[in-house]
């Protein structure tokens, strides 16, 4: 029998072939009942939409070296059986008799050599005449043995023919008979005869009955096992492949089939491979993103199936990991981040995140949830670093050629901080920060476990403001005196970090005001004929010459709530008045600079109206039109605000908003004398 594609009744009335047979190597009948009504509805739903005739895609056979008419099933059991099935409780329900084609005798079409209980039944099966109606059950037959209840296989036909029948019995006569003929004749799937010597490259011709092109993990499957040269090794690999789509079709997602993740999953190790190949980072990245033409090739992927099954136990121990679920769950993924489809615009982080450890796995004998926690936590961690981010098309290619590097030699332990040693060339994924992060890992401060090291970096780490980048906290955490990390000092930094920016609440307006008070931390943000500086900007903050400032007032939090934040001002102001020698509201008015005027109006307006902070976080400062301002200070600067005043005009700006103190000289006086006495 030639490869090609076929009917039902192609198959199974073709002269040529007299059996198609499960041998004995291969895996009992395991479909459940869902799996059965999938099969079920896809063919009624082809039955009522005549476009959509439903496809079983490939089966893969050879013929027997003793039996040239008996072909050795090696893929498409589940599918063939399940249809068998149908064929045999369509023919009872509408009372027609078997035609000769479903087998007679010892010959049927569809036979297990499972083991012999499982041939014998199927045969019985098939030549017994069982009455059509829901009290005549197959376990109740005279030809029924006891043996059966113990043979999988047989179990699940029986529980099978049941959920089958039960479906059919809902349907009327006449779409009986239409099913019947549209199974038989429309229903097509593609056979492929694996000693064929074509590799599979013209199986691209066969197209199913909807015009989808074959899917590539089919082609693929073709061609390696086109490449074994024993038959015994072919049902191996078989069977093997088909428990890789069992899995995909498991963890499906919302797609109809196993192919779409069994695809992503092939893509995925030829990824790894081309690193492994020394591709450039453009093909690599073309290939990975789809920007170029190169698809999935029989040469860019591993030689072997042992290699590919390597990748898919490391993949398999990945995805039902506990560990890594809540791992990715920890870190706001879904539970099943490793199996989802990654958006186009995101597939380089989300590679440069998961293959790496894949790769890790795949090559090594490493199974430790702690170790490949690390390993993933390290991957994960730098994909959102700043720099990685700006290069992602270089670090994500390069993330896996360094763990390419690092398993070329076993270890007896295989630890994260081993990249210590890979940093030269690789200055992004494993800069300075990480090198400190890895020293201390590996020495943690006396008394203290790394995993609680661990456990406070990644909290610092997972921070919006971070994104994971600490050393703003691991350098503000250097004692003075002796030089060295203070874990305990880290651990203070990170609780008044955590207080001045929880989660999902701001204290912009407090820790702004604040801050001005240090020097300052704005950055600016200007076209060319106005400045325009953005006074929230924390992740430039903490990454400046500015950060200083922030971590004056990090130390000054220690041990307190957000309310001390208020305490914290009220002093600041006070020094600063008391230093500046404001006694008077003439004093007040001679202030100069923009920082230190912001810094006047600021006290000014915590002790009376509180309108100065309300609002986009921004300080402009124009010399080109004064819109009638009113003047305050000595040293007249014309225009500041709060927000883009060339997006809220007369109201973002701060003279008119502080109008009804800053002309009121009595309120002033008040403001001033408020201060004094808070000394």
């Amino acid at each position: 029998m030639k490869t090609g594609h076929y009917s039902i009744s192609d198959i199974f009335s073709f002269q040529g072939l007299d059996q198609l047979v499960v041998p004995e190597i291969q895996r009992d009948y395991i479909w459940e009942a869902d799996d059965v009504l999938d099969l079920l509805t896809s063919l009624i739903e082809g039955l009522r939409e005549s476009e959509d005739v439903p496809y079983l895609g490939f089966i893969y056979a050879y013929s027997h070296k003793d039996s040239p008419y008996k072909f050795i099933l090696i893929d498409g059991q589940q599918r063939m059986t399940t249809i068998f099935l149908l064929l045999l409780v369509c023919y009872r329900k509408l009372g027609k008799k078997l035609p000769r084609y479903l087998g007679k005798g010892d010959k049927i079409k569809l036979d297990y050599k499972v083991r012999q209980a499982t041939h014998d039944f199927l045969r019985d099966l098939v030549e017994s005449d069982i009455d059509y109606n829901e009290n005549n059950k197959i376990e109740d037959q005279l030809w029924f043995h006891v043996e059966y209840k113990n043979d999988v296989t047989v179990q699940n036909i029986v529980k099978n023919y049941g959920t089958i029948r039960q479906w059919v019995d809902a349907l009327s006569t006449e779409d009986l008979n239409r099913l019947l003929k549209m199974t038989e004749d429309e229903v097509g799937l593609s056979y492929f005869n694996v000693e064929d010597g074509r590799q599979g490259e013209e199986l691209y011709i066969y197209m199913n009955s909807r015009g989808r092109q074959l899917e590539p993990n089919e082609t693929l499957k073709a061609k390696f096992l086109s490449g074994i040269k024993k038959n015994e090794d072919k049902l191996v690999w078989g069977r093997k492949w088909e428990k890789w789509q069992d899995f995909f079709w498991k963890h499906r997602e919302s797609f109809p089939d196993a192919d779409h993740g069994f695809n992503e999953f092939l893509r995925r190790i030829q990824i790894i491979n081309m690193c492994s190949l020394n591709k450039s980072s453009d093909e690599i990245v073309g290939f990975a993103t789809g920007r170029n033409n190169i698809k999935l090739e029989i040469g860019l992927l591993p030689k072997t199936l042992d290699e590919i099954d390597e990748y898919f136990e490391a993949y398999k121990f990945l995805v039902e990991s506990d560990s890594v679920k809540k791992f990715f769950l920890a870190n706001n993924e879904s539970v099943n981040y490793l199996i989802t489809t990654p958006m186009t615009e995101r597939r380089q982080v989300y590679y440069l995140r998961t293959l790496p450890t894949l790769a890790l796995l795949a090559r090594t004998k490493l199974r430790d949830d702690m170790s490949i926690k690390r390993f993933l936590r390290f991957f994960y961690n730098v994909a959102r670093k700043m720099n990685v981010g700006k290069d992602i098309s270089n670090q994500f290619p390069i993330s896996i050629k360094l763990i390419l590097e690092y398993t070329k030699k076993e270890r007896s332990n295989y630890d994260v901080t081993d990249f210590e040693n890979y940093q030269k060339g690789r200055t992004v994924l494993i800069d300075d920060e990480e090198i400190v992060k890895f020293y201390i890992y590996r020495t943690p401060p006396e008394n203290i476990l790394r995993s609680d090291v661990e456990k406070h970096f990644w909290a610092a780490e997972d921070h919006e403001i971070f994104r994971g980048e600490i050393e703003f906290l691991l350098s503000g955490s250097i004692e003075e005196l002796s030089n060295e990390f203070s874990f305990d000092l880290f651990k203070k930094h990170l609780s008044s970090f955590n207080e001045l920016f929880p989660i999902n609440k701001s204290h912009k307006k407090e820790i702004i005001r604040t801050l001005l008070f240090y020097g300052s931390t704005w950055t600016l943000h200007t076209p060319y004929y106005y400045d325009n500086y953005k006074c929230d900007n924390w992740s430039d903050v903490i990454r400046g010459d500015s950060s200083r400032h922030l971590l004056r007032l990090i130390a000054d939090m220690h041990g307190h709530s957000i309310a001390y934040l208020e305490e914290i001002f009220k002093k600041k102001i006070a020094e600063y008045f008391t230093e500046n020698g404001i006694t008077t509201v003439n004093t007040l008015k001679d202030q100069k600079g923009l920082f230190n005027q912001i810094k006047t109006l600021s006290a000014i307006d915590f002790y009376s109206d509180k309108k100065l902070w309300n609002g986009v976080y921004h300080i402009a400062e124009d010399d080109r039109y004064t819109f009638g301002d009113i003047s305050f200070f000595v040293e007249d600067r014309l225009i500041y605000n709060i927000a883009k005043y060339v997006n809220d005009g007369l109201q973002g700006r701060v003279f008119p908003l502080m109008k009804n103190v800053l002309q009121d000289e009595v309120r002033l006086t008040q403001v001033l004398n408020t201060i004094i006495e808070s000394k």
